[in-house]
């Protein structure tokens, strides 16, 4: 179907999907993001005595990336632009929790918002790379 040989079926399809599916795979990105940046963070701030220490605190757990951008972002050198872009993207998971994909564009929206997740995590990365973790 993504070939273009049946495309009415791959435009069924496609309808076919909730976005309450979408949305929530989306969470699941933030998610991983969230975690991922609270766990550079940890490495950052431990150094190597950060194996001994158990990692996410159930407790304490951060559940959103634009906040944990906005906790961590500043120590580990992270641009604050991305902030606002990871609240737009939150924003937009729970529109997409609450029917149908739609709208023109919208596909594109989801696609750009994976990317950006991808390339926020890339420079999460990146950054503690940079600083010897």
């Amino acid at each position: 179907m993504s070939l273009g040989v049946c495309p009415q079926a791959a435009g069924r399809r496609r309808d076919a999907m909730p976005a309450k599916l979408i949305g929530n795979g989306l969470r699941e990105l933030d998610l991983f993001l969230t975690d991922l940046i609270v766990e550079a963070g940890r490495v950052h701030r431990l150094g190597a005595a950060a194996g001994r220490d158990p990692g996410i605190h159930p407790g304490r757990r951060i559940y959103s990336a634009a906040e944990a951008w906005r906790r961590t972002g500043p120590q580990l050198g992270l641009g604050e632009d991305a902030q606002a872009r990871l609240r737009q993207m939150r924003a937009a998971q729970n529109r997409h929790c609450f029917g149908r994909l739609r709208g023109e564009g919208a596909e594109a929206a989801m696609q750009r918002a994976c990317a950006d997740y991808a390339r926020l995590a890339g420079d999460v990365l990146a950054a503690i790379r940079a600083r010897g973790g």
